[in-house]
C-alpha cells in the first residue's frame, strides 16, 4: 500500500537546498522566492522540509549552512588574496566579496576559479572618483587584486617543470635568422604591467607583522613592469623595464624577434649591449622553451 504522502525527489530536495541556503538575503527570504523544486514560485516553508531540533527551530538549523557556506567560499576568497586582506582590512575585504560572490555566484566544480572576476568586478564596482585625472585608492586596490590573481594563475596552472631548458647561445653565430625567429614563451608565464609598485607593496605587507595589523597608506603610483614566471613549482617575479615588457609581450603574441626590438626600442630606446643583457637573462630565468627558427631576409 502506498504512502499518501511520498517523500520528495532527492534532486528536487538539493535543488531547494541549494537555492536557500545561497540567496544573498538569507534563507527566509530565500525559501520566500523559492517553490519546492527550487524554481521561482509557490514558496515552501521551511519547516515543512526542515525538522527544529530541541535548540533550534527550523529556520536556525538552515542557517547554520547557509552562514557555512559564505564562510567557505570567503575564505576561499582570502587565500587567493591574502595580501588584499591585510591592505583593506578583513571587514571591508569580506563586503567586498560577499557583493562579487552575488553576481558571480560559485557554478563550477572547484573553487580555483572563484575569484576570477573579482579584479574586474572592483574595477566595475568601484566608486566615482574626485578627480578623474589622479590615481586614487581604487585604483591600487584593483591594480593588487590583479596582481595577486595574476600570481595564483601562474602557481596555479601549467609550468616548465618537465620541459627542458633553452639555450640560446646556439643562435649567436648567425644573428640575421636568429632575428628572424620566433621565441616560445614557458607555459603559464605571465607578463604584467600597473600602475603602482604592487610588487614592492606585496613584500611589505607579508613581512609585516599581523598583530597589531598594521594600516597602509596609498602608495605613490610608479609603472611597474614584472614578467611572472615559474621554477621548481615556485612563482617568480622579474621586474622589466618597460622595452623589456614591449618587446616580450610582443614575443609572446607571436611576433619575431626583429619585430618585437622594434617595438621595443621605439619604447625604450637602449644600446646593442643592453639588448644582448636582456636576452642573457631572459634565457638564464627560463623564460623561453623553444625557438621556430625563421628564414633570413636578403
Amino acid at each position: 500500500m502506498s504512502s499518501p504522502n511520498p517523500p520528495p525527489d532527492l534532486s528536487e530536495v538539493q535543488r531547494w537546498f541549494q537555492a536557500v541556503i545561497t540567496h544573498p538575503s538569507g534563507v527566509a527570504r530565500g525559501a520566500a522566492a523559492h517553490s519546492a523544486d527550487g524554481s521561482a514560485g509557490t514558496p515552501l516553508q521551511i519547516a515543512d522540509r526542515i525538522t527544529a531540533s530541541s535548540k533550534l527551530d527550523a529556520e536556525s538549523r538552515l542557517s547554520v549552512y547557509a552562514d557555512a557556506y559564505y564562510a567557505r567560499l570567503l575564505e576561499c576568497l582570502g587565500d587567493v588574496y591574502p595580501i588584499l586582506v591585510r591592505t583593506v582590512g578583513e571587514d571591508v575585504f569580506h563586503e567586498l566579496a560577499f557583493d562579487y560572490l552575488q553576481s558571480h555566484p560559485s557554478r563550477r566544480y572547484t573553487l580555483n576559479v572563484l575569484g576570477q572576476e573579482f579584479p574586474g568586478f572592483l574595477a566595475r564596482e568601484r566608486p566615482p572618483k574626485d578627480n578623474t585625472c589622479e590615481l586614487d585608492w581604487a585604483d591600487f586596490v584593483i591594480d593588487l587584486a590583479r596582481f595577486e590573481w595574476a600570481l595564483f594563475e601562474v602557481f596555479d596552472g601549467p609550468g616548465p617543470e618537465d620541459l627542458p631548458h633553452l639555450d640560446l647561445s646556439q643562435y649567436a653565430g648567425n644573428p640575421d635568422t636568429f632575428a628572424a625567429s620566433r621565441l616560445i614563451l614557458a607555459p603559464g608565464m605571465q607578463l604584467f604591467e600597473a600602475a603602482f609598485p604592487v610588487s614592492d607593496h606585496f613584500n611589505a605587507v607579508r613581512s609585516a607583522p599581523t598583530d597589531p595589523q598594521p594600516e597602509w597608506d596609498l602608495p605613490a603610483p610608479v609603472p611597474t613592469y614584472l614578467a611572472l614566471s615559474r621554477r621548481d613549482y615556485v612563482v617568480r617575479r622579474h621586474p622589466l623595464s618597460v622595452g623589456e615588457h614591449a618587446a616580450l609581450s610582443r614575443l609572446q603574441s607571436g611576433a619575431t624577434i626583429s619585430d618585437s626590438l622594434e617595438a621595443a626600442l621605439a619604447i625604450e630606446p637602449v644600446a646593442p649591449a643592453q639588448i644582448q643583457a636582456w636576452f642573457s637573462r631572459w634565457a638564464r630565468e627560463g623564460f623561453f622553451i623553444a625557438v621556430e627558427e625563421g628564414t633570413e631576409i636578403g
